[in-house]
């Protein structure tokens, strides 16, 4: 672009000026051309050492990971070519992936969650991973996205309500189960499935419960143990939180009965004997008197 220019300036001495859009004989001050469009990319941050592109970040949360046009739709073309550019985006296969995202990001809103947005992320990740193999149709599209926010919140260590989230998604809690079993069959160890912590349960189901500060701090202390003598492998976090609660409950005397523990946290009365039976019989819990 510069060479056209230097035949105008004697010296051949020419600036471009990046931030006026003009070209500039060095010599005389001439401006040779103004309006001068640049075609390199455009950043956010000057500085040589971190450079940053304009616009908005990737993102798992969107098929095409934020990567598309923004047409202006105020024009009858413009919104012409909007549906048209819709249609290209969203073609065959991808629209089931577009369906599942979409019913992830809705339901995940709905939930009200201190972190919506990272948990979006690791749920579209979940969800891209599993529409790549192959394990999203038709028939399980909704028990997958249920199933996918499932794992995203043990990943994150966001305790939800397993129920909670299929109602949102309109499927069966066995349908939510069949899912997960599904995912972790399947899915050849792509998808990473992290065990949700039972101490992430501690603090709402004590607030339930009306415990004290300091039977909490126990029932958090004999999670902590169990967890380091492998005892809460396999089972089920609330069931372990309710049953530390439940011993902390007694140990401290603020004695709460199993069936009101049980119907207060929402976890059968059966778990918590088990549980509590697990915990009693492999920990060595000693009480000063």
């Amino acid at each position: 672009m510069i060479e056209e220019f230097e035949s105008r300036c004697p010296s051949g001495n020419i600036i471009h000026d990046e931030s006026r859009g003009e070209v500039i004989c060095a010599e005389t001050g001439e401006v040779l051309a103004e309006h001068v469009v640049d075609y390199q990319p455009e950043w956010r941050v000057f500085d040589s050492l971190a450079r940053e592109r304009v616009g908005a970040p990737m993102t798992e949360k969107v098929h095409d990971r934020g990567l598309h046009s923004v047409i202006d739709q105020r024009s009858q073309q413009g919104r012409k070519l909007e549906r048209l550019n819709r249609r290209i985006r969203a073609s065959g296969k991808m629209r089931r992936l577009v369906r599942a995202l979409r019913l992830m990001n809705s339901v995940i809103g709905s939930l009200n969650l201190p972190n919506a947005t990272e948990l979006r992320e690791e749920a579209g990740n979940i969800i891209r991973k599993l529409h790549a193999a192959g394990l999203i149709k038709k028939k399980n599209m909704r028990a997958m996205v249920a199933a996918s926010i499932v794992i995203a919140t043990r990943n994150l260590n966001t305790p939800v309500e397993q129920a909670e989230i299929a109602r949102r998604c309109m499927v069966t809690f066995q349908d939510l189960w069949n899912a997960e079993m599904k995912i972790r069959r399947d899915s050849d160890s792509v998808i990473r499935v992290k065990p949700l912590d039972p101490r992430r349960y501690v603090e709402s189901m004590a607030g339930k419960l009306k415990l004290s500060r300091h039977t909490t701090m126990l029932a958090w202390r004999i999670i902590t143990i169990a967890k380091r003598d492998g005892l809460t492998s396999g089972k089920g976090p609330k069931g372990v939180a309710a049953a530390s609660l439940y011993i902390a409950s007694i140990l401290l005397d603020e004695r709460k009965t199993q069936k009101e523990v049980s119907k207060k946290v929402d976890v059968s009365e059966v778990t918590i004997r088990n549980r509590y039976r697990d915990l009693i019989d492999n920990l060595l819990i000693v009480v000063n008197i």
